[in-house]
């Protein structure tokens, strides 16, 4: 049950684990200097021991066009020997490549820890990354990655409803196409959280990414005081309309200590609801909509001790100054 992973996952001696999470690069083979001068300077900034890529990483024209940009884009990471893993965006499903072709490369890099997830749950995606404590005797946090899809039609798609409105005129947001994981994804996390503490002995705490947000993070928005929301909010949460359930899964579970998302470029926003961290990442691209003082990532640090984490996030602009500001044209706009 336990996976079993091409580079092993361990905390530091000093019972830290840092994670740098980065979304939204919009790239190509084609791409300016500055998504990658952007990514390098957030790893060298943060010195993880993981990078999660949070999806619309794009890129996917062709297998051989994708594998070169991702080399280029994260040498730095294979320059220090830093594992990664990905989830995908909307975005990365509008490609010529499906996303199981996309895979495909990504699991090429021998750093690349993400896995397609079982053929039998919905989506391209679905796994769980175990941390092993310091001294390696024992699995101490896990990371969880879901597939979050793309729009409504996926629903439809995937019910078999005839084509029709899914959002109505009175919604719990903003209306928002955006899909979410699907309920068997749920069941999956939720089963096999389950099995992990049967056969380990123990509940093991653990964070989750994916690309799109739930629509629990209307909740922090409108009540920033009660959910301590730190960060910024400067477009719509595009979240589903439809409840797949995953935040009362990871509440009866106990295990999910925190949920974190990219997809809105302009919201780097964090909160907590109901003893759940929900929080954003911004974006680390150039070739899309963006703002030079909002673009970033990140930073997620596990402790092995306590089963507690610390998060905050990380601006270019702090690393870089006026470096980190858009120099090039966008290549790719509105995305």
């Amino acid at each position: 049950m336990i996976p079993a992973l091409k580079k092993e996952l361990s905390f530091r001696k000093d019972g830290t684990f840092r994670i740098l999470m980065i979304s939204d690069f919009h790239g190509h083979d084609r791409s300016g200097p500055q998504l990658k001068e952007g990514i390098d300077a957030l790893v060298d900034g943060t010195d993880p021991d993981l990078v999660l890529l949070g999806g619309d990483q794009l890129g996917a024209d062709s297998p051989e066009r994708l594998y070169n940009y991702l080399r280029h884009t994260l040498s730095h990471l294979t320059e220090r020997d830093i594992p990664w893993a990905h989830v995908y965006g909307n975005h990365d499903r509008e490609q010529p490549m499906t996303l199981s072709e996309q895979e495909k490369v990504y699991e090429e890099f021998p750093l690349c820890l993400s896995s397609a997830g079982p053929e039998e749950v919905s989506g391209v995606g679905n796994y769980v990354l175990p941390v092993r404590s310091s001294d390696g005797a024992r699995i101490a946090w896990n990371i969880w990655a879901m597939d979050s899809f793309r729009e409504y039609p996926d629903y439809q798609e995937a019910f078999g409803h005839p084509e029709h409105r899914y959002i109505l005129r009175n919604s719990f947001g903003s209306g928002s196409v955006q899909a979410s994981a699907m309920f068997d994804q749920v069941v999956w996390y939720y089963e096999t959280s389950k099995a992990m503490e049967k056969e380990l002995g123990y509940k093991i705490p653990a964070i989750m990414y994916m690309h799109v947000p739930i629509m629990e993070m209307l909740l922090i928005q409108k009540n920033p005081l009660a959910c301590h929301m730190i960060g910024e909010q400067r477009e719509t949460i595009c979240c589903s309309e439809m409840n797949n359930g995953l935040f009362m899964a990871c509440q009866q579970r106990g295990d999910v200590k925190g949920i974190f998302f990219g997809h809105e470029h302009l919201n780097d926003f964090s909160g907590e609801l109901f003893g759940i961290t929900l929080a954003y990442d911004s974006a680390v691209g150039y070739d899309m909509t963006c703002e030079d003082d909002i673009r970033g990532g990140r930073e997620i640090v596990l402790f092995e001790k306590d089963g507690t984490f610390t998060t905050r996030h990380i601006k270019l602009l702090s690393l870089l100054g006026d470096r980190a500001r858009r120099r090039y044209p966008k290549r790719r706009s509105d995305l």
